[in-house]
């Protein structure tokens, strides 16, 4: 069975944990900078390491300001990761409907913005940027803080421009440290303010100095360690030979009238069970991974006004989109798929 996702870890990942674990430095030192500075190389951003993208984005909430009784406007299909966290910060979460490739609906944003707005949130779904740009113009015209969620997002082209950015690196994304994120800040002022926050308010590197610097607020146990970076820097030299795999694997699927972008692939079909057995039955895995939040009792329930979302929600598959997904394996899947769209 060809699964949905199957981790990346390459032989230099292995043996980079087999160096620290045989040194004396497991918690957050030298690794974590050294991956840290090979991201900016790469990705041409400062990126702060945390020990999950769900970190990520908590941390950029804190930075928003946002507090009790705040609307933040979101999509209404995204991993459920995207919105846990503004209900610990007692949010009040706005459901924004998708279009039919399944990214926020813009339109639907501008009718829910309100004077209590206080930040939007975008979902770059299965990496796709679609409607980036707009929201980027649209929160520069009404002063909301945009924050881009972009776990799923790692190498895009256009990423990293709102207020804030969250990407993920846990177990099953393009590229992983077992598991981690990575959090772009547009400020040097919020970077050292995250950076603090992430290890219990305090200057990390200070301490490390032998130095006890004052803690001036509360923080959260939120660093990636050694462990984690070692695996994070013997995958990432690979990254952008896994993308381009992706592209001809997406390039087979778009051809079958379907969509495929950085990490998720797949369309649209009436017969979403026929499909799911006839690619079992050929030896591959189908399935939706996401769904819409409101079904889940934390969120208060299904709302009533995002019309795309009630059409398309037993109609999405994805299907397998991953490095160890041959080209005629593809065409094979592609073949089925085209029968059902």
């Amino acid at each position: 069975m060809i699964k949905l996702f199957k981790p990346f870890i390459s032989k230099e990942a292995i043996t980079n944990v087999v160096r620290i674990l045989s040194q004396d430095q497991l918690a957050e030192g030298e690794e974590v900078k050294l991956f840290e500075q090979e991201l900016e190389t790469m990705l041409g951003k400062k990126c702060l390491t945390v020990n999950s993208g769900t970190s990520a984005l908590e941390l950029a909430y804190e930075l928003a300001g946002i507090n009790e009784g705040d609307e933040v406007i979101v999509p209404v299909l995204t991993c459920t990761a995207t919105n846990l966290p503004l209900l610990h910060r007692k949010a009040k979460i706005v459901f924004a409907d998708i279009t039919k490739d399944l990214n926020i609906d813009i339109e639907d944003v501008k009718r829910k913005i309100t004077d209590k707005t206080k930040a939007i949130v975008f979902v770059h779904f299965g990496g796709n940027n679609r409607g980036l740009r707009e929201l980027v113009e649209l929160c520069g015209e009404r002063h909301i803080t945009l924050i881009e969620d972009a776990a799923q997002a790692m190498g895009s082209e256009y990423w990293g421009q709102a207020d804030y950015a969250c990407v993920s690196l846990q177990a099953i994304k393009t590229i992983t440290s077992g598991d981690g994120g990575l959090l772009i800040t547009k400020t040097k002022e919020d970077y050292e303010k995250a950076k603090r926050l992430r290890w219990f308010g305090i200057d990390r590197d200070a301490k490390q100095r032998g130095e006890n610097p004052d803690v001036i607020e509360a923080g959260y146990k939120y660093h990636m360690n050694n462990i984690s970076a070692s695996i994070g820097r013997g995958n990432l030299p690979y990254l952008w030979k896994l993308l381009a795999h992706i592209k001809e694997l997406g390039d087979i699927y778009r051809e079958a009238g379907m969509f495929s972008h950085l990490w998720l692939a797949g369309g649209l079909t009436n017969d979403y069970e026929g499909l799911k057995k006839e690619l079992a039955d050929a030896g591959f895995e189908m399935g939706q991974h996401h769904y819409r939040n409101d079904m889940y009792t934390v969120f208060g329930g299904r709302v009533t006004d995002c019309p795309t979302m009630d059409e398309i929600e037993n109609k999405y598959f994805f299907i397998p989109l991953h490095w160890d997904v041959r080209l005629e394996e593809a065409n094979q899947i592609a073949t089925i798929c085209k029968k059902y769209l």
